[in-house]
């Protein structure tokens, strides 16, 4: 396969899945940020109480709240275009109305499936005597594979990013 052909190939895909893409990048971006977060909080909450149901709770969610403001800023970012009428640049609301409805879906099956998972992992490594960084990173990785491919897959079936043609 020549260049040309590939770079050809790479553009339908990235222009047919750029909402997905988009998504993802933004899911890792916040995530990353939550992540980060998440591993402070336990090695200042483990430093500080031995509770190891109370260093759960918090880490998941300092967290959890961390990541979703990264999200929020960044997907409104990425996809205000689609409901900002072309011309006038007013809010199309029935077309946020519909984005936001379809992401606080899709979102909210993530959170249920990464929080609730990482919380538990965690609580069972830190209850096995791991060190509460080394068990808030193994907990994050794990849930975070997990909640990835259930949100793609709502996404997908949903149509979050679907093909209409708008009019203005």
């Amino acid at each position: 396969m020549n260049i040309k052909l590939a770079n050809i190939t790479l553009r339908k895909f990235y222009k047919k899945n750029e909402g997905t893409i988009s998504l993802n990048k933004n899911l890792l971006i916040s995530g990353i940020v939550g992540f980060i977060v998440s591993i402070i909080v336990a090695y200042y909450s483990a430093k500080y109480s031995t509770d190891d149901f109370v260093n759960s709770a918090l880490t998941v969610i300092i967290g959890f709240v961390s990541s979703k403001f990264v999200f929020a800023i960044l997907f409104h970012l990425d996809n205000k275009k689609k409901y900002t009428k072309r011309f006038s640049g007013k809010l199309d609301l029935h077309m946020l109305e519909q984005v936001v409805t379809k992401m606080l879906f899709a979102d909210s099956v993530f959170d249920l499936i990464n929080n609730v998972s990482r919380f538990l992992i965690l609580l069972e490594l830190l209850k096995i005597n791991y060190q509460p960084v080394q068990a808030a990173i193994i907990a994050s990785l794990i849930a975070s594979a997990g909640s990835y491919l259930a949100i793609n897959l709502i996404v997908r079936r949903i149509h979050v990013f679907g093909r209409k043609k708008r009019i203005l």
